[in-house]
């Protein structure tokens, strides 16, 4: 049911026209006794907590998610998926006609503007298929700029997000050397600058907050990079994060990627989701994907197109910067719209509450003397050591049967991780929540 506010002009319009002065004769004819009557109805309630609230009737067959590894849910408000509903937004016409499509370009063109704002970036693109593929873009396009055939790749850069770069590289014959990670939880900087000083490296691609949630020293690294004239990839699987952290841009990273999803709607078995670039302005000709510009027509109206590239470039094989011809226009329009719901404040916010829980979850099993793997400034994620994998997936069965998904085996992806679990906790998680979940986790 949609809602319209009613002003007071448009009010006193409406009684005029019924031929009442006040809203109270407008209701004259309702006993007295009906309308004196007090109803007994709780405090008001804000939205997270009142779809937590019609939620709990379906408690019993309800699984609490803790498992994030790069798809972090957070409250996306129902306003976007309601706006998203308008058959304008999903059956928009091609942008290669600017003259009929003006809503589908300017809607880009806004998305545009905050994913360079969230990565401090001087110029974003109309969005890629999702994280992943945007990181092997991002690599492929190093290696265009450049000239050179090698990239180093931290070890804590998603897995999924690494073979994905691997299934892209590795049939360009472009060498990808991986750099393991310390016992701190960061990648090993020692690593990075050997293979900068042995190789002709193009790029180093690096994620912060990593994978298992540690805040890389991404500024240090980039400094590095640029004096063997490499440039630095930066990725972010959980946008969120973007609102209190030093930006890409500041830590002097030369192209930024990321993953939109957790901020466009609900999971969904693991997406749909929206691959975010954004790179230096000098780079723009080879950068991937669409790219909106605004400008004016000859009666100074503003407008919105294409620019930069055709769709006809990217057909030619030798000039094509990518072979992405599209975007996910429609995602992108819902990343758009959380980020606009939320504000600049509410998005800060937004990220302090995650900060919070992530504390909260870490205090919570101290008290069952269990504690983080890594110790050291980390969002959203926790890696704890239960000494087996045994007593792990024990561990997680009683965690299932509370109907609590505990987090994620990192030995799936890290087989020296044997025995340590992945724990994701986000604004979504009520502080009871983390609470059962860290005494099944220690046993209790």
């Amino acid at each position: 049911m949609r809602y319209f506010a009613h002003t007071p002009s448009s009010i006193d319009t409406m009684l005029k026209l019924i031929g009442k002065n006040t809203i109270e004769e407008l209701f004259q004819s309702i006993p007295a006794d009906a309308t004196k009557s007090k109803l007994s109805l709780p405090a008001p309630l804000d939205e997270l907590a009142l779809k937590r609230e019609l939620g709990g009737f379906g408690a019993p067959f309800t699984l609490v998610n803790f498992i994030g590894a790069g798809a972090s849910e957070h409250f996306v408000p129902e306003w976007v998926s309601q706006q998203l509903l308008r058959a304008e937004w999903y059956t928009s016409y091609t942008p290669y006609q600017p003259e009929v499509s003006q809503g589908t370009l300017q809607a880009i063109f806004e998305f545009q503007s905050m994913v360079a704002s969230l990565f401090g970036l001087d110029i974003a693109n109309g969005s890629m298929y999702d994280g992943a593929t945007a990181l092997a873009e991002a690599l492929l396009m190093a290696v265009r700029c450049t000239g050179r055939r090698s990239v180093v790749v931290s070890s804590l850069v998603h897995p999924e997000y690494r073979e994905t770069v691997k299934s892209y590289l590795d049939p360009a014959n472009i060498r990808i050397i991986e750099i393991a990670y310390q016992e701190s939880g960061l990648t090993n900087f020692e690593q990075i600058i050997t293979n900068l000083e042995n190789n002709d490296i193009a790029a180093v691609a690096i994620q912060s907050p990593n994978f298992f949630g540690r805040i890389e020293e991404t500024k240090k690294i980039a400094q590095l990079a640029h004096r063997h004239q490499t440039f630095l990839v930066g990725c972010t699987t959980d946008m969120s994060s973007a609102a209190l952290l030093t930006s890409w841009g500041e830590c002097e990273a030369d192209i930024a990627v990321g993953e939109g999803l957790g901020l466009v709607g609900a999971l969904n078995l693991g997406g749909p989701g929206v691959g975010l670039f954004a790179c230096k302005k000098a780079l723009v000709r080879q950068m991937p994907g669409r790219l909106v510009g605004q400008t004016v027509d000859k009666h100074f109206t503003l407008g919105y197109t294409l620019t930069l590239s055709t769709r006809e470039q990217h057909i030619r094989r030798e000039k094509a910067t990518s072979n992405i011809c599209t975007n996910h226009n429609l995602m992108a329009l819902a990343f758009s719209m959380c980020l606009a719901a939320y504000g600049q404040t509410g998005l800060v916010n937004l990220a302090k509450a995650n900060l919070k829980k992530t504390g909260l979850f870490r205090s919570a099993i101290q008290r069952f003397k269990l504690q983080s793997a890594f110790i050291g400034p980390s969002y959203n994620e926790s890696v704890i050591n239960l000494g087996s994998e045994s007593l792990l997936v024990e561990r997680l069965k009683k965690a299932r049967v509370k109907n609590l998904v505990g987090g994620l085996r990192l030995s799936r992806f890290y087989p020296e991780l044997s025995g340590h679990l992945l724990v994701n906790t986000t604004e979504l998680h009520t502080d009871e929540q983390i609470n059962q979940l860290a005494e099944v986790l220690g046993g209790a």
